[in-house]
């Protein structure tokens, strides 16, 4: 005769890994995926691999840092304020690259339909945001946020930013600088006379003391 509390409690685990295994489907379908709109990291994923980025408008669930071609959902691993358009200086040089550039997932879209309010489908490489995609496919587009009016004007291929900004000096004379004396003033000591003018002076000294004897 079989054992009925043994069956009681083989039936109870089985009815919790059961519930167990519904609820982990339950959280799987309901994470959200990159690019979704959150207010907490939690809303993105309970298991803490993705990040609600806050600074974007109405949040955005992404992975920081990402790296190439491991970006889940097929987003794109985009790494942003790489470098400034017009300098020779490479940003991504050393080991940890520029202080100023971050690199996460952005959600893929082929159309700005594919976005949400706000976003706008774009090429990640393009102004205003000279981004670098990491990735092997570099023909990703991604859902991005529409830059001011201001920012949408792609900059002059003259006007770089490391470039120089102001007009060409004119030249400077290497000449001693001229002094100008007033007519009516004194010239200063360190004027130095024409020798001719110098030699005037005695000689018609000497013809006025000249000028008696001959009377």
């Amino acid at each position: 005769m079989p054992d009925l509390s043994r069956l009681r409690l083989f039936s109870r685990y089985e009815l919790l890994a059961g519930a167990f295994a519904v609820a982990s489907m339950a959280l799987m379908g309901c994470q959200s995926v990159i690019g979704d709109g959150c207010v907490l990291s939690t809303d993105c994923s309970f298991r803490g691999d993705r990040l609600c980025d806050t600074s974007q408008p109405g949040g955005y669930c992404t992975q920081f840092p990402c790296r190439g071609n491991l970006c889940p959902d097929e987003a794109s691993c985009v790494l942003f304020n790489s470098r400034i358009p017009g300098c020779g200086f490479d940003d991504r040089a050393g080991s940890t690259g520029s202080r100023s550039a971050r690199q996460f997932c952005v959600a893929s879209c082929n159309t700005n339909d594919d976005c949400r309010p706000g976003y706008v489908c774009a090429d990640p490489r393009t102004p205003p945001w000279n981004a670098l995609i990491l990735d092997d496919n570099q023909t990703k587009r991604t859902c991005l946020v529409i830059p001011a009016e201001a920012a949408t004007t792609a900059p002059s291929s003259s006007a770089k930013v490391c470039g120089p900004s102001a007009p060409s000096a004119p030249p400077i004379e290497a000449g001693a600088p001229k002094i100008v004396v007033d007519a009516g003033a004194d010239a200063p000591p360190f004027v130095v006379l024409d020798a001719g003018a110098s030699d005037a002076a005695p000689d018609a000294a000497d013809a006025a003391t000249d000028a008696p004897d001959a009377g």
